[in-house]
């Protein structure tokens, strides 16, 4: 038996053991109560008058003791007081209740919230309640649940939870003492991370969302991969939310009294997820240089690297470091204004510390292509661009037209063709005046055919502008093309009426009369551009819409030689037009354009081998006891009048015999008979057997002097009435002498 002695060691042991025990798991000895005055301010925004308070004690261990104290918000600015309260350990929990101002939309909300807080008592002189003091809530009950000390336990937890949103430079001070009112960077912060949480959500969301995240942030004091995600989702819905948030907050202070300031907001949220919120934008004075900003590549493509001097993280995807890797398109061409073609600058690219890396892909088109490669800071502010430009491959094909463009082509088609139509109708009356006056009956500034081929052709102008907008801010591979059909229509216009509105963008304003002459030498210049440009081929029109869209050089040669005979300049008509019969690509055949029954066959041959470039159409007019007829194909461009226009420009040159030459095939192709022995008058007399139906025997008329005489018109007749109808819509147009 153990002696008495002994038993009084052991027990004397124990209960120094067990007191070290009890001791080790909190920050106290044994204390006896003290009173301690509690109040402060709950913000999420600020909660409103009349919103609850609930004190519940807590013992050493963060278990509640069982006693609660009560109040309320005493005012708008979220403040209470409980006034004095005998607490037999310093700890309590604090759970707000009640309606908040939302910083987001700037009002009331239409739902209450909860937030919670734990709180030494001791080291407080007002405890705050908010966001950040709920979401650490649970974390320290967890912590102390692990055996930590409370301050142990608030310490860790505060740190976690700065951490998690790139704030640790304030985790020094205890949330409980934020305060939205207080003009510091604690208090942006507060409604940096408050407003994280609110953006796009309703207030019961809200609820949900802030249980989800106290629940993740318990365990492990972090947040899931998919909260994670979701907290950068709000960011970038948060990024131009900001000021309207910080105004919010500021009229409704002032609204209850109180002025208060809030600072940039921006500098306290961690857009680029480093770790640091603040550090993703350049302060004043500093920026970023690239090595280069102008990168210029061969169509092959290549690897490239670039050098960057920044003193901030720089990143190639706006509010996102995620993908850095990754390849980019510029994809700004409409899928059905091109068929099954992509022209766009393909890079990977990717940053490896300072030095951005490009591999640029080979890019099989015949035009230079732009674009601009931007540096993002961690916000997503642009600071830097890269502009890269791809040279073009002149031996690449060009894009066929996507569905949009070949209707829109179709269009086109038409409103040339009807425009034509009328002019060759016009030009008949001409040739008919004198035998039935059709001139004076039949052309004056209110008659029809005027006015459609003056609607028609401007119709078409604007249809072909808008094409080429949308080509040029996409491919740019038409342009050319373009310009040759732009000539095609306002060449005979000016050989009509003289001094017309030149339209080269897409407005529908009233346009001034613009010189004749002016529009010619324009003219010239595109076509000698398109020459060089366009294939060299045999142009087939009427085969189908890429025939009619794709045309050739010979059509921009051809209408080139026309405005230059127009001009009186035949040398350089000769030139062109020699090239034209040189290539080899067209014959003359049996056709004769003067009768219909001719040009019916050549649209069952598709053209034949001697349409250069021709319209569908399909009219018969009866005038009087003269049948006018427009045929279904209105021949604009033939190798008979290049042979015949080639032969004009010999003669015109002096060499009259080569120009004989030339005539003399038209006659054994055509079988005809010219009756005079002047090689100018058997041009005229040659012209006017076979081109009755095209559109371009009153320039030759005109051109040479002759069409007074021959039509038997006055001089005013040389040009035609402008339409009544346009004299009176554009104020800045005046009507051609005699009308």
């Amino acid at each position: 038996m153990r002696s008495t002695f002994t038993q009084s060691i052991i027990t004397t042991a124990l209960g120094c053991m067990i007191l070290f025990s009890c001791n080790e798991g909190n920050d106290l000895k044994s204390n006896a109560p003290q009173s301690y005055t509690v109040s402060g301010t709950v913000e999420k925004g600020p909660f409103v008058s009349g919103s609850s308070i609930t004190l519940y004690p807590m013992d050493a261990n963060m278990q509640t003791t069982g006693e609660t104290y009560t109040t309320t918000i005493q005012d708008n600015f979220g403040n209470f007081s409980l006034g004095s309260k005998l607490f037999k350990n310093p700890y309590a929990e604090l759970n707000a209740n009640g309606y908040f101002f939302n910083e987001i939309s700037g009002e009331l909300s239409t739902g209450t919230l909860n937030l919670r807080a734990i709180v030494e008592l001791a080291d407080k002189s007002t405890v705050n309640v908010n966001i950040l003091t709920h979401l650490k809530y649970q974390r320290i009950l967890h912590l102390v649940a692990q055996g930590h000390t409370f301050k142990e336990a608030n310490t860790q937890a505060q740190h976690e939870l700065f951490a998690a949103f790139g704030l640790s430079k304030y985790a020094e001070t205890d949330a409980s003492h934020f305060s939205i009112t207080q003009v510091n960077d604690e208090a942006a912060a507060l409604i940096a991370v408050s407003s994280l949480f609110l953006i796009n959500k309703g207030e019961a969301e809200i609820t949900e969302y802030l249980a989800k995240l106290s629940s993740e942030f318990e365990d492990n004091g972090t947040f899931s991969e998919e909260t994670k995600t979701q907290i950068q989702k709000d960011k970038i819905a948060l990024k131009d939310k900001l000021e309207e948030i910080r105004t919010n907050i500021i009229e409704r202070y002032d609204k209850l009294g109180q002025k208060i300031a809030v600072k940039e907001l921006s500098k306290f949220v961690d857009w680029d997820n480093d770790g640091i919120a603040g550090n993703e934008t350049l302060q004043e004075g500093e920026e970023v240089v690239l090595e280069t900003t102008q990168l210029t590549v061969p169509h092959e493509g290549g690897n490239y690297s670039i050098q960057i001097t920044s003193p901030i993280p720089v990143y190639l995807n706006p509010l996102s470091t995620e993908d850095d890797n990754h390849q980019i398109s510029d994809d700004s061409f409409f899928s059905e204004f091109y068929e099954n073609t992509n022209d766009s600058i393909t890079i990977e690219k990717s940053l490896t510390g300072n030095t951005l890396n490009l591999k640029i892909a080979t890019r099989d088109s015949r035009s230079d292509k732009s674009i601009e490669l931007p540096l993002y800071d961690g916000i997503g502010n642009i600071v830097a661009n890269l502009i890269i430009t791809q040279e073009g491959n002149p031996a690449a094909p060009l894009p066929l037209p996507g569905q949009n463009l070949r209707d829109a082509l179709g269009g086109m088609a038409i409103t040339l063709a009807q425009g034509f139509q009328e002019y060759n109708l016009i030009q008949q009356y001409y040739v008919y005046n004198k035998q039935a006056n059709t001139v004076e009956q039949y052309i004056y500034p209110e008659c029809s055919q005027v006015e459609n081929m003056w609607s028609e052709l401007y119709k078409f102008q604007a249809n072909l502008q808008t094409i080429k907008n949308i080509d040029a801010e996409q491919l740019n591979v038409y342009q050319d093309i373009l310009n040759v059909f732009s000539a095609l229509q306002y060449y005979p216009m000016i050989v009509a009426w003289g001094n017309i509105p030149y339209i080269t963008n897409t407005s529908i304003n009233p346009s001034p009369q613009t010189d004749a002459n002016t529009i010619l030498n324009d003219l010239k210049n595109k076509l000698t551009q398109a020459i060089e440009t366009l294939d060299e081929k045999k142009n087939e029109p009427l085969k189908d819409i890429n025939g009619f869209f794709f045309i050739s050089k010979d059509v921009a040669r051809v209408v080139l030689a026309d405005i230059y005979m127009y001009q009186n300049d035949y040398s350089n008509a000769l030139h062109l037009l020699e090239q034209v019969i040189n290539n080899g690509f067209y014959q003359l055949d049996h056709s004769n354009y003067s009768k219909q029954e001719t040009i019916n066959g050549i649209v069952d041959h598709q053209g034949g081998d001697e349409i250069i470039f021709a319209l569908y159409n399909n009219t018969t007019r009866t005038r009087s006891n003269i049948v006018i007829a427009i045929p279904p194909l209105i021949p604009v461009q033939t190798y008979t009048e290049v042979i015949l226009s080639y032969a004009e420009c010999l003669y015109k040159q002096g060499n009259i015999q080569e120009a004989k030459n030339q005539l003399n095939k038209i006659i054994t192709a055509k079988e005809i008979a010219l009756n005079s022995n002047d090689v100018f008058k058997s041009i005229v007399e040659a012209r006017k057997q076979l081109l009755l139906y095209t559109i371009n025997n009153f320039a030759f008329m005109k051109r040479n002097g002759i069409a007074q005489e021959e039509y038997g018109i006055e001089v005013y007749r040389l040009l035609l009435p402008i339409p009544r109808i346009e004299i009176e819509y554009n104020p800045y147009i005046t009507q051609n002498p005699g009308y």
